[in-house]
Formats: structure tokens, C-alpha cells, sequence
């Protein structure tokens, strides 16, 4: 078996006569103007070679990225699973769609290579490929942000299947606008995106250690942010601390061998063949090397106020599906909409039961409780496409400014959340499930020994502050 990591989430797999691509992602960014590949890919392993099988993960753009797809031959087969409902989405690509089911094996090739592909959970999918020499594991996003209870169940289930594992590729990056779309007064920015990172990098290594492979691989985080609001993030989220230095100083007796590859590694039949390892990111090497993208990045567009009042009409539309749930908010608020270009703004209020949206002209900062400032097109495509939401919440498309620290540690843009998304079906949240009841659920799983999970999206839990 030979892999070479292309980059990001893309790993090329030579075995048993056949090639295995994972989540081919490197024409263009993703998430509109917001991910950008980098290091650079290294795309040299597919050009101008046939590519027999491509398997799609899951459907976030940085896996399934429909421009690079569209340029491989529509006779390369696409492996998916069979439970997450991408297959339709590929064949509109024209692409002839192999779906792969949970708990069968298919079988890829004459000599027999033998794959499986499982659902984990929120969409999201594992893949095993077996030659009967080798294992390698693809965990791509599957596991390192799951709750430890399905890290524990997808851990015990994959030794099962494979008792011996020679290659693990798992994910720990930061696929999230939290919480670097955060502004907070008194806010440590780089400190609280380094106790983000740090998490994940210790989920990562406790995955590792779980599965004990001969080789751990980190990838899947092969991404800078270009746009100057958050152009800061990419020293502070890649270079404090990698994931391989944390297995290596949790778990010193370990005799799995985890490198921190880079685009161009290579490793064939249990030997690395080109040890081309990651190497820290530079502001300044970004500027130089990307600065047609940084320009692409930061490049608005025109915008008119028929188009803000249209949004602020699909708001009002939301805001009766979600009235019930926003008013059970025990509180005030008044949020503004900001957006690029633009000089008319959203405000989204609340007094008492009374809630509305109007569109006008942006007033001073303070007058606000929170400011979002993000792109016309952005919020347009938050509110209409299924699943839209995802180019502000999983990618990073506008920045939440808070007024005040004591209101931030209140979550209170998580009212504004639920507004910007489209709304089929109408959000539940703590309308359905009262904050008494997830309290009394909490208190119940303390009292049989059952420790909460951490909530990953709290502010007064993740925030550092200055002082």
C-alpha cells in the first residue's frame, strides 16, 4: 500500500491495483471566500494519472467541493455512504455514484481491495481500506469533535473490524466559527483560539492512542483565513501547539509513530518514502505567496437597499417561525445586522414579548447589544439554501462584536442564531426543551456518575480574558 497526503483532506491510496482519492478539495476556496488551501496542495500525485475511485466523506464544501470534482473524468467512481444522502448530489455532478452501506464490504478491483464506509454521526462518515497486508483509516472530521461516548463506541467497533492498524488519518482542526468570530472587550483572542486548538489537538491524540495504529497522521486542516478581519488566526490557531507533540508528551511509551505531515509526504509498505513534514505559518510568507487571494478575500461587492430590505423581509418571515422560541429568551435585546458595503443595516429587537426586524441606517456600536457584520450575499444564502447556514457557522462568514463581557457570557448571539438560518424545520432549542429540563437532565446524569460533555460553543467556558 502507498499513500501520499495531497493536502488538506485529501489522501491518494495506491493499493491492490487500484487509486483511492479522499475529499478532493483545490480549485478555488470554499465556504465562498473564506477557506483558502494552504500549504498548497500537492496535486502533482493526480495530474495526468487515472484516479479509479474517489471517495466523499461527508457534504461540508472543504470534502465535497464540487469545482475540483468537475474536474475529473465522469467515468471516475465516486464512493459515498449510503445512509448520509450525498449519492443524488454527486450524480448531478454526472458522476457514476457506488453507495456503501454500514455493514457491508465492497469490494474495489480485480485483486480484491476491500473498503468499508460508515456513518458516524451528524452526517459524517469513516472510511477503512484493507489490501490484506495493510489497514489505513480515513477519519477525516468523523470523530475529533464527537462527544467521547460515540469516540469510545466508533474506537471499540473499528479494533473489531480491524485489530491491526497500520495508517490512521484523523482530523483536529477547528471546522467553526467559534470562536474566533468573537469580539469581546478585554478579550485574549490568540490565547482563547490556542485553548480552542488545544482541545482538539488532545482529542486527536486520545483517538490515536485508542486505535493504536503503527502510523498516526493528523490532516484535514489544511486552511487560512485570508480576510483582514481574520487574517490573525492563522499563526495563532497552527503554530502554538501541534498534535503530534501532545501525543508524544502525554504518551512517551507509546510505540505508535505519529508525524506531522505536509502536502508531497509519501509512505509505502511501512516505510516513508518522502518525509516532507509541516512547518509552521507565516503572516508574512501568506502575504507574499497569496496575495492575489488576500486581494479576492477582501473584495465586498456592491450593494443596493432593495437588496437589504428583501433580507430583512426573509428575517421577518423567520421571526414567526421562531417567535414562540426567542420569546421564551428571558430578557431585552437589540442586535444589528452590519453588513459590508452596505450603508443600511438590520435591527433585530426585543422587548418583552415584543420582537422585531426592521431595515435602517447602522447607529453607533454601543447602541447595540451585539453587532454581526457579514456579507449580503452570505446572509441571503443563510436564509434560503438547506443547509446554508453552514457559510457563516461552519465556515466563518461575520463577526460577532459584543458591547459588553457580561452580556457575552450569556451567549446572547444565540438568539440571533436561530434568526439567520433558514427555518424548515422551525428550530426547537429551549422552546422545546425548557432550560429547567436540560438543567433536572444534567443534575440526573451527575447523580448516576455520568460527567456532562463540554459545551464547545459557550463563551464564558472557552473566552480568555485579559484579566
Amino acid at each position: 500500500m502507498k499513500i501520499t497526503f495531497v493536502g488538506h483532506a485529501a489522501i491518494l491510496v495506491e493499493a491492490a491495483g487500484v487509486t483511492v482519492l479522499s475529499d478532493p478539495w483545490w480549485r478555488g476556496p470554499c465556504f465562498g471566500a473564506q477557506w483558502w488551501n494552504y500549504p498548497a496542495p500537492h496535486v502533482a500525485a493526480v495530474e495526468g494519472r487515472k484516479v479509479d475511485y474517489i471517495y466523499i466523506s461527508h457534504g461540508h464544501a472543504d470534502h465535497f467541493h464540487a469545482g475540483t470534482l468537475k474536474t475529473f473524468p465522469r467515468d471516475t467512481k465516486v464512493l459515498v455512504s449510503a445512509h448520509t444522502g450525498l449519492a443524488s448530489a454527486v450524480r448531478e455532478l454526472g458522476f457514476e455514484v457506488i453507495e456503501v452501506r454500514n455493514d457491508e464490504t465492497a469490494i474495489l478491483g480485480p485483486q480484491g481491495l476491500k473498503c468499508r464506509i460508515v456513518e458516524t454521526h451528524a452526517s459524517d462518515t469513516l472510511m477503512t481500506l484493507d489490501d490484506g497486508h495493510e489497514v489505513c483509516v480515513n477519519l477525516n472530521d468523523a470523530l475529533h469533535s464527537a462527544p467521547r461516548a460515540i469516540q469510545d463506541d466508533f474506537v471499540s467497533r473499528l479494533r473489531a473490524m480491524h485489530p491491526r492498524m497500520d495508517y490512521v488519518f484523523c482530523g483536529y482542526g477547528i471546522a467553526s466559527h467559534f470562536p474566533n468570530c468573537y469580539v469581546i472587550p478585554d478579550k485574549d483572542r490568540v490565547a482563547t483560539t490556542e485553548r480552542r486548538q488545544a482541545h482538539f489537538n488532545r482529542q486527536w491524540s486520545r483517538l490515536i492512542l485508542g486505535l493504536s495504529p503503527t502510523y498516526g497522521f493528523p490532516f484535514a486542516a489544511d486552511v487560512v483565513f485570508l480576510e483582514d478581519d481574520l487574517f490573525w488566526v492563522n499563526e495563532a490557531t497552527h503554530n502554538a501547539e501541534r498534535p503530534t507533540d501532545v501525543f508524544r508528551q502525554d504518551h512517551p511509551e507509546s510505540a505508535v509513530k505519529v508525524l506531522d505531515i505536509a502536502p508531497g509526504f509519501v509512505i509505502e509498505n511501512g516505510e516513508v518514502s518522502a518525509r516532507v513534514l509541516r512547518e509552521p505559518v507565516r503572516a508574512s510568507d501568506l502575504r507574499v505567496h497569496c496575495a492575489e487571494q488576500i486581494e479576492r478575500a477582501n473584495r465586498y461587492g456592491s450593494v443596493d437597499e432593495e437588496g437589504v430590505r428583501q433580507v430583512a423581509d426573509l428575517l421577518r418571515g423567520n421571526l414567526d417561525a421562531c417567535r414562540a422560541s426567542l420569546q421564551r429568551f428571558d430578557g431585552d435585546y437589540r442586535f444589528l445586522i452590519r453588513l459590508h458595503n452596505s450603508p443600511l443595516g438590520i435591527v433585530v429587537t426585543k422587548r418583552g414579548d415584543a420582537l422585531g426586524v426592521a431595515a435602517e441606517p447602522a447607529g453607533a456600536e454601543t447602541d447595540y447589544d451585539v453587532v454581526y457584520t457579514t456579507r449580503l450575499a452570505y446572509l441571503r444564502w443563510a436564509l434560503t439554501r438547506e443547509f446554508g447556514d453552514e457559510i457563516l457557522f461552519v465556515g466563518s462568514g461575520g463577526i460577532f462584536e459584543y458591547n459588553a463581557a457580561a452580556v457575552a457570557r450569556r451567549n446572547l448571539h444565540r438568539q440571533l442564531i436561530q434568526l439567520i438560518r433558514k427555518q424548515n424545520p422551525p428550530p426547537q432549542g429551549f422552546g422545546a426543551r425548557s432550560r429547567t429540563l436540560l438543567a433536572a437532565k444534567a443534575l440526573v446524569k451527575r447523580a448516576i456518575g455520568r460527567k456532562p460533555e463540554r459545551d464547545l460553543y459557550d463563551l464564558g467556558d472557552w473566552t480568555v480574558f485579559r484579566h
